[in-house]
């Protein structure tokens, strides 16, 4: 392998036939080296070629069966690649094959960066629990996806998913695939797995020669939604039995989790509870974590995963206090406001809006209050209009406003003091019911900008009320 990596596979301009497209791509940039090829930027827009050091006869049949039987993309309606599939085999100026196209899956990050809270907070600023919960809905959506056409991810890792500022996600390294020939029913499989996430009945097994199953996929897909949602490996907590805890391998071995029957762990002090998560999910990760941990039939499917993820995306409520906290309602309130008061700790903070973000905050605020005095503006009109009232305006500058006259039936008149104090009334009833509204508006803002403007607003009704009352005073004498 040394002597493979000294040199390189591939040179910038070296021109690339397409096995079946009738075209050839040209390499630009090296993108990437590993043990066993290169990735190269080309020619062709949004397509990158992966090329072998030293392609097997078995690897090339492999990418054959690939790209005659590629899976249904369930992101390809929106144009994004849930999977750098193979699209074509390469070939080199003397017709041997070299390696494969594939989409560029750009703009996106490492799910490390995702599920971290110190990365996310970097990378993904305001990329909250909602992002989270989708992103791990999409997952099991394109784990779906490739198990219906007989595919087995085998190698499912954070290195091998990544994802993009819409919580949509892309499985690359799709070459390491554990493959089955419908034709011949040879399978090509997946020798290669990591720590962490192969279940316990494949630790200490040469996976080169085991055909695995997508219940061994559940297990390493439970794994992954476990990180997303909770930011934590689930076999993970404080050791209450003898001696020195176990290596996280033995723990996984031995199906100790702080949610285990018989477990030997409990949850540590910065552990999420997995309460928090919608019941649904709670009997997912039981189900896969006690029942299904040498049973990989009882492990809840990819299709079950969705189903729960997508009832729990339909149960999160955004918080009031911080912009970037949603809960579950079957908990019942903010956790993570919880966690930041007892802990000190809050995984989502408050994101920076934007301008645009601030002046649409604004206008609704603004909205709140308008909206309920023009409709009583308009009603008011209204009334004035059917019942003939008149209104008697100053014409001089220094003329003070005059109390409406009714036009009445001569049989009857309204005593002036009644007019005065209906008048007063609805003065005041006015202004109780914008500062009432004033303060539900201020009590839903998050930025600095908004309760400062809407305190102005407030202590100027107040200071307005004396004049309101001296002037009642005044008019009654």
């Amino acid at each position: 392998m040394a002597d493979g990596m000294s040199k390189s596979v591939g040179a910038a301009g070296q021109v690339l036939g397409c096995v079946g497209l009738s075209r050839s791509v040209g390499l630009t940039t090296r993108l990437a080296t590993s043990g066993e090829g290169e990735v190269w930027r080309t020619d062709w827009p949004g397509q990158v070629a992966k090329l072998y050091f030293n392609p097997s006869r078995d690897r090339i049949r492999k990418l054959e069966v690939m790209i005659a039987h590629p899976p249904a993309d369930p992101n390809a309606a929106i144009g994004h690649h849930s999977f750098a599939w193979p699209q074509a085999l390469l070939q080199n100026a003397v017709g041997s094959p070299v390696g494969f196209l594939m989409p560029e899956i750009a703009h996106s990050v490492g799910l490390f960066d995702v599920y971290n809270p110190q990365r996310r907070r970097t990378v993904l600023p305001g990329f909250n629990w909602l992002y989270l919960h989708v992103t791990a809905m999409n997952i099991a959506s394109i784990t779906q996806a490739i198990h219906a056409k007989g595919y087995v991810l085998g190698d499912i890792k954070p290195q091998n998913i990544l994802v993009n500022n819409q919580a949509l996600p892309s499985v690359i390294d799709t070459d390491s695939f554990q493959v089955r020939d419908p034709s011949s029913g040879q399978v090509y499989r997946c020798p290669v797995g990591s720590e962490g996430f192969t279940p316990p009945e494949l630790l200490g097994c040469d996976l080169a020669q085991i055909d695995q199953s997508e219940g061994h996929d559940r297990f390493r897909l439970a794994v992954i939604i476990h990180l997303l949602l909770f930011g934590d490996q689930p076999f993970k907590g404080v050791w209450t039995g003898y001696g020195d805890s176990p290596d996280p391998n033995q723990l996984l071995s031995q199906g100790h989790w702080p949610y285990g029957k018989t477990t030997l762990i409990q949850p540590g002090p910065l552990t999420i509870p997995l309460e928090t998560v919608h019941p649904e999910l709670q009997q997912c990760f039981l189900r896969c974590f006690n029942e299904g941990h040498r049973d990989a039939s009882l492990r809840p499917s990819p299709a079950e995963w969705l189903r729960a993820l997508k009832l729990a995306v339909a149960d999160l409520k955004a918080c009031r206090r911080v912009n970037c906290h949603y809960y579950s309602q079957s908990y019942g309130h903010c956790y993570w406001c919880d966690r930041k008061k007892t802990l000190g700790i809050d995984v989502f903070p408050k994101a920076a809006l934007s301008h645009q973000q601030r002046q649409a905050k604004n206008q609704a605020a603004v909205n709140t209050l308008v909206k309920p005095l023009q409709g009583a503006a308009k009603a008011a009109a209204t009334y004035i209009g059917e019942h003939k009232l008149q209104l008697s305006l100053p014409r001089s500058p220094g003329s003070r406003p005059q109390i409406p006259s009714l036009t009445l039936p001569k049989r009857w008149t309204l005593p002036e003091r009644w007019i005065k104090y209906a008048v007063t009334t609805g003065i005041v009833s006015t202004a109780v019911i914008t500062v009432v509204l004033i303060g539900k508006v201020l009590m839903a803002q998050d930025d600095a900008e908004s309760v400062v403007f809407g305190s102005l607003l407030f202590v100027g009704l107040l200071a307005l009320w004396p004049r309101l009352v001296k002037s009642s005073d005044q008019s009654e004498k």
